[in-house]
């Protein structure tokens, strides 16, 4: 039983403009993270926002909406909103929400390994770089409560590096983030020459 939390109050600082709301094959990238995850086995999806837009969106899609009052503090105030919200769960799966290749395998090949590795972290890597989302056990959560600041689960992760087990992606676009204008372009241009559906 793992709580799916989209992380969707973020400013998206170096694009200028909320890339969440961006457009993928006439999607947003909010939208396609959604139904991805929709399509696979969780016991509750949890959406934690900041616009108007997305939170309509998360409320249209029928998910747990949470507005950020404090979103300029930093991802931790997202994540901690988050695991508070959750229901009884075996484990939380972290989004970002800008992930416009993350498929339906992917996602269910990490849930599949935590089903079988409840007491560990699952983290998605590809040529030894690590990638989102990220499942992480239960037992963390006073951990995540305990953040501050512009930090995250990547400062877990790296506390309890024993407790980590790598589910290796073949494909780095699997794995492939937008954070700038550049990434954006990078995969219109995909989109226009057909290569990447």
């Amino acid at each position: 039983m793992v709580s799916a939390i989209i992380l969707a109050a973020g400013y998206s600082r170096r694009m200028g403009k909320n890339k969440l709301l961006l457009k993928y094959r006439g999607k947003s990238l909010i939208q396609r993270t959604i139904e991805t995850i929709e399509k696979c086995d969780f016991s509750e999806v949890i959406l934690v926002g900041r616009e108007e837009e997305i939170i309509e969106t998360g409320n249209r899609y029928g998910l747990v909406v949470i507005k950020n009052e404090n979103a300029n503090k930093g991802i931790s105030e997202s994540i901690k909103l988050g695991v508070m919200q959750a229901a009884q769960t075996d484990g939380y799966m972290f989004f970002t929400a800008d992930q416009p290749f993350l498929d339906r395998d992917t996602v269910k090949r990490l849930i599949r390994e935590f089903t079988e590795n409840p007491a560990y972290i699952i983290v998605p890597r590809c040529d030894k770089s690590r990638g989102n989302p990220v499942i992480f056990p239960y037992s963390l959560k006073e951990e995540f409560l305990q953040l501050q600041g512009d930090v995250g689960g990547k400062l877990i992760i790296n506390k309890n590096l024993d407790k980590v087990k790598f589910v290796e992606i073949s494909d780095s676009l699997g794995l492939f983030d937008i954070d700038t204008n550049e990434n954006y372009e990078y995969i219109l241009k995909l989109e226009e020459n057909n290569e990447y559906v």
